[in-house]
């Protein structure tokens, strides 16, 4: 940091920087690989979480590095499995309430509208064990309504404060993207299935699309439907940093998270998330169409398909044998199972319009049950008419306000980067969310979400004017700068002020 930023900046740890919380949370990554579902990891993890929480609230760069760095933690916390940069969010919410007040206005009517959902569907999942049912779908609705809506949004909202682009890029990548490929790329090629002979049961000897390995003492779900999410993010992200003239090891290391997130993707043989990965493709040279000359657009164009080509061709016979059943099953022989499992979601939620409780089935007691795939009916079949629109309204307000704050971005190339990963993964995100249900599985939901608003704040991060309070200030400023100032004046300096 430079000497400005240590008169008056107080993001860092004193003495600290931010990559030793990333360390540390490569760490508690590590620790929940090797131990699992153990007390010994869950009370290590809850006492950690208060500690760090409590020491470093006042820095919020290296505590935001770290709590998006466990996202990609495998091990859900407790019993009723609550993802533990959650858990940090919880600590930082009762830490410092004033947060709250911080973050977009739109955010409270939309989570007061999920709210109304959660207690419409009451009338359907309480049960005559009213205890149990009440502690399961508090666990769904903190983990699917609270945790997207106000708890995430908690935990990245001071990064609007933040006018170091380059820190906040080496954040999104290091802290957000990196891990949580090495986790997927670890399970693929050192875990073992766990679940053979349930994969095998799948007709047309499509198995390989719903794969569960273990790795340590873990599961990292496969299944094309849920992973399927993760790995379209993952992509879009490392695309942004890719075709951005940021730094040269950033773009390499982007561009290895690239090379394994289309491997992983091809291998699933998810067709709604290739098609979501497009999508989040498009919005990125569509971005840049109006950022950068044509011809580099031409060049990122061309480096990016050529990439795709090439990764095809090294595929693994196998894999090519996978990926052309999986065509002939989806286009060629024009399956509509979607459009039969979508009419039956609709029809199951004209029939409960009030909602029945968090599920990504339909189906009453005796008859066959079927699932959603679709996020945005899985949030109307749960909470009902409430529900439907307040995920679809938070989708498309994020969607609105990315594609309104380019005005606000920087020409600073690790801004832009950081603002493409944002809208590409949003984008991508809306997309699958017709075909698939992004809440499947709670690690991806988490990072996710995490990824797309921690790129939303930077984007938000402007040049921001200081009101001069200290001695201190105004003596660094004339002698460093030429700024002549007194007290309560507002200045614009030309560095980074938090």
């Amino acid at each position: 940091m430079n000497d400005i930023s240590r008169v008056y900046d107080s993001w860092e740890v004193p003495g600290k920087k931010s990559v030793f919380a990333i360390f540390l949370g490569m760490a508690i990554i590590a620790a929940s690989i090797v131990l699992g579902r153990s007390f010994v990891f869950f009370g290590g993890f809850l006492v950690f979480s208060v500690l760090i929480t409590l020491l470093w609230r006042k820095y919020p760069r290296p505590w935001v590095f770290l709590v998006s760095t466990v996202a990609a933690t495998p091990v859900m916390i407790a019993k009723y499995q609550f993802s533990c940069n959650v858990i940090f969010a919880f600590w930082s919410a009762i830490f410092n309430v004033r947060y709250f007040f911080k973050i977009p206005k739109w955010l409270y009517a939309l989570t007061a509208l999920a709210v109304l959902g959660i207690l419409t569907s009451s009338i359907h999942w309480l049960s005559g064990d009213v205890i149990r049912s009440i502690m399961r779908q508090v666990t769904f609705a903190f983990n699917f309504i609270l945790a997207p809506f106000l708890l995430i949004p908690l935990i990245y909202v001071r990064m609007r404060e933040s006018t170091d682009h380059a820190a906040n890029l080496q954040g999104l990548l290091f802290c957000l993207i990196i891990p949580a490929t090495l986790i997927l790329v670890a399970a693929r090629l050192f875990g073992t299935v766990a679940n053979s002979w349930e994969a095998s049961q799948h007709a047309q000897s499509l198995s390989e699309g719903f794969y569960v390995y273990q790795l340590g003492k873990v599961l990292i779900n496969f299944s094309r439907t849920d992973v399927g999410f993760i790995l379209a993010a993952l992509f879009c992200a490392s695309t942004s940093i890719v075709v951005s003239p940021v730094r040269m090891l950033q773009r390499v290391l982007a561009g290895a998270c690239l090379v394994s997130s289309v491997f992983l993707l091809l291998s699933t043989g998810s067709f709604g998330s290739i098609f979501a990965c497009l999508c989040g493709l498009a919005a990125i040279f569509i971005v840049q169409y109006r950022t950068i000359n044509i011809a580099k657009l031409i060049v990122s164009m061309a480096i990016i398909i050529g990439v795709l080509f090439l990764i095809y061709a090294l595929l693994p016979s196998k894999t090519k044998e996978y990926l052309g059943k999986r065509y002939e099953h989806r286009v060629e022989n024009q399956d509509t199972d979607r459009l039969y499992l979508w009419s039956r979601a609709m029809d199951y939620f004209l029939d409960h319009p009030g909602g029945v409780g968090y599920t990504l089935m339909v189906g009453d007691d005796g008859s066959i049950k079927t699932w959603t795939h679709n996020e945005y009916l899985a949030y109307a079949v749960s909470y009902g008419v409430a529900g439907a629109l307040a995920y679809a309204s938070y989708v498309s307000w994020l969607l609105l306000s990315f594609i309104l704050k380019r005005k606000q971005v920087f020409d600073d190339p690790s801004a832009i980067a950081t603002y493409l990963a944002g809208l590409s993964v949003l984008v991508a995100i809306a997309v699958n969310s017709m075909t698939d249900h992004l809440s499947g599985d709670r690690m991806n939901y988490n990072i996710i979400w995490s990824l797309i608003w921690y790129c939303y704040f930077c984007s938000c991060a402007g040049q921001r004017k200081t009101v001069l309070r200290d001695e201190t200030q105004f003596q660094y400023l004339d002698n460093n700068f030429g700024i002549s100032a007194e007290f309560g004046d507002q200045v614009s300096p030309p560095f980074p002020v938090h």
